[in-house]
Order: structure tokens, then C-alpha cells, then sequence
């Protein structure tokens, strides 16, 4: 990410400050604004455009979304405002104004826990995998098929943010798609997502412990998000953004086979 993307996104904390009583509909609607600007390579590139001044930015996003409503509008103008490296940067922008908004929306729900076990269902099932991450099939048919799975057992914060995971994949995997939402998520609510790998399911009281531990030792306030993976044998993995903590059985066996061939 380069430096002016870096400073610019400070400017969706004062995006959103503007509009402290945005919901989930505005959420879905700074979705569909993401994806409309993807659509339109010269919009996108006009509305990154540093040459331009920033009010004639905010004025173009204003006017190729004026069938939105106002609080999505608002927000995507003001992202337009800054400076960014790069034109997808503005749309990763939008995305976390949107996750953020509809984390806010979600109450007490545990959004970062519904996609975290989206995400594992979606692994286990290969063909489900490429359903949904695959090039055939549109945009509406793998939100239809996403709305099918979830059949209303989820929340409808992440349910919308499922649905835009799907329709805009932005050339990467589903999967990474799913992890990346995840991470986003947590944050959004103010935490680092640490997923936990075990044989077998720790009981809360052990997984308060841990937690605490790890808030110890990483100066920040975690959520934990279990998997239970019977192939690790034993043992616990820790894995908090790019640091791996791993100490299952199994992995203890690669590195003993390695050492001895």
C-alpha cells in the first residue's frame, strides 16, 4: 500500500463520523456502489485521479451514484476526496466503510464468528468452493446460492456482506476473500481475529485462559474463533494475521520426519 493510500485511510473515520446513523441498508448500498465503480474502468480511475481536485472527485461520485441514498453517497465522496495509490485501493476503501457500517448495524451478533465458519463449509466442500469462486456462473446466482446456505441463520450484517464477497471477487480466491472479510470484521468491532485449530473442542473456561494469555502477550483485544480439525492430533494453532503459533502433534511429526530425511 502506498503512502498516500496510507494517510487516506484515516479519512473513513471522518467519512463515516459524518454519517454516525448509517444502517445496514446504507451498508448494502456502499456494496453496490463499490461494484458499480469497478464496472466503470474510466470512473474508477477518474475518481483515484490525483491530478483532479478533490471537490471534483466528490462531485463525480455524487453524480454517477445519485440513485443511491444520501448516506452511501456521502460516504463514497468523501473517500473520493483523498489521495490514493491506486484506483482498487478506493474500492477497498468503500468495502471496509461498508463492513464497518454494517458491524455497527449488527448489535451483539458475532459477524467475524459467522463468516470464520462460512468459510470452513466452504473449504470442506470442493465443489461448493468452485460454485462459488469459480469463473461460470454470475454474480446473482452465487448470491442466490449463498442466501440458500445461510436459510436465514445468520445475520443479516454478514448475509449482506457474504453477498458482496460473491458478486465481487477482485481476483482472488473465495477463501481469501472469506479470511480477509473476517480480519476486517473483527477490526471493525474493535479486535484482532485469532483462529484456534484443535483435535477436539476446548471448553470456554480453557479458551478464556487462552485468550487472556495472548491479549498478554500481543498488547491488543482478541476474538477467538475455534476449529476443530481432528488431522492436527493434539496440540493447539494459533494464527493471528500473518503469525503462526503452532504446536499440534501433527506438526511436531513433519518437522521430525524432516529433520530425519
Amino acid at each position: 500500500m502506498g503512502s498516500a493510500t496510507s494517510q487516506a485511510r484515516a479519512g473513513i473515520d471522518e467519512a463515516l463520523r459524518a454519517q454516525p446513523h448509517a444502517g445496514l441498508d446504507d451498508a448494502r448500498e456502499l456494496f453496490q456502489a463499490s461494484r458499480a465503480i469497478e464496472r466503470s474502468s474510466k470512473v474508477r480511475s477518474s475518481l483515484a485521479d490525483r491530478a483532479s481536485t478533490p471537490d471534483a472527485r466528490a462531485a463525480l461520485a455524487e453524480r454517477v451514484l445519485a440513485q443511491l441514498g444520501a448516506p452511501a453517497r456521502s460516504i463514497v465522496a468523501q473517500l473520493a476526496r483523498q489521495r490514493w495509490s491506486e484506483a482498487d485501493d478506493l474500492l477497498a476503501a468503500i468495502d471496509a466503510a461498508a463492513i464497518r457500517v454494517a458491524v455497527q448495524a449488527a448489535g451483539d451478533a458475532d459477524v467475524a464468528g459467522e463468516i470464520v465458519a462460512f468459510q470452513r463449509v466452504v473449504a470442506s466442500d470442493a465443489d461448493l468452493e468452485l460454485a462459488l469462486g469459480g469463473l461460470r456462473g454470475s454474480g446473482d446466482e452465487k448470491a442466490q446460492l449463498v442466501e440458500r446456505l445461510l436459510a436465514g441463520r445468520s445475520s443479516a450484517a454478514a448475509a449482506v456482506i457474504l453477498d458482496h464477497l460473491v458478486r465481487a471477487p477482485r481476483g482472488r480466491r473465495i477463501g481469501q476473500r472469506l479470511r480477509n472479510a473476517a480480519v476486517e470484521v473483527a477490526a471493525a468491532s474493535g479486535r484482532s481475529l485469532a483462529t484456534v485449530t484443535t483435535a477436539r473442542e476446548l471448553p470456554a473456561p480453557q479458551l478464556d485462559r487462552l485468550r487472556a494469555s495472548l491479549e498478554r502477550q500481543y498488547g491488543r483485544t482478541l476474538q477467538l474463533q475455534q476449529v476443530v480439525d481432528p488431522s492436527v492430533l493434539g496440540g493447539i494453532r494459533v494464527a493471528i494475521g500473518d503469525d503462526i503459533i503452532d504446536g499440534t502433534v501433527r506438526s511436531k511429526f513433519t518437522d521430525l520426519r524432516l529433520k530425519l530425511g
